[in-house]
């Protein structure tokens, strides 16, 4: 009986001893759970981090887009803008050319206007006392108007 009192005592403090080495382990493993988890909460928090960054990121983004939406219809309203102006600047100049403007610095007048002459039917008008730009003295000038093609400016 002393053997087997002496194989359990032996027993027992095999398995105190093994109980004792498990709650060692069982404490290790509780620290690599709270070290993961402690990592989890990092990764979590960085992960909230880089979505409120790539929000941003895409705000600006929308908002570059948005302006280049209105550069590029900017751009085009002004292309239609010169368009218009340039069609302008053609019926003016046409406008203009009907007038003859006679006894005023023919140079400069016949380097802005058409070569169009006045037509029959034409209205002329005199004008007095148009001062030149290079000196005092009075001018007397006379306009023609093409009576044939006249419109509203």
């Amino acid at each position: 009986m002393k053997d087997l009192i002496r194989t359990s005592t032996d027993e027992v403090a095999t398995g105190v001893k093994l109980v004792s080495e498990t709650g060692e382990a069982l404490k290790a493993i509780k620290g690599f759970i709270i070290a993961v988890n402690q990592h989890m909460n990092a990764i979590a928090t960085s992960a909230r981090e880089l979505s409120a960054g790539l929000s941003e990121v895409n705000m600006a983004v929308n908002q570059m887009d948005q302006v280049t939406q209105q550069n590029a219809a900017m751009v085009e309203e002004t292309i239609a803008a010169s368009a218009t102006l340039a069609t302008e600047s053609t019926r003016l100049r046409q406008l203009i050319g009907r007038f003859e403007l006679g006894g005023l610095n023919p140079r400069r007048i016949e380097a802005a206007k058409p070569q169009m002459r006045s037509a029959p039917g034409s209205q002329q008008f005199a004008v007095s006392s148009i001062r030149s730009s290079n000196s005092d003295r009075s001018e007397s000038a006379t306009v023609t108007v093409l009576a044939d093609h006249r419109e509203e400016f």
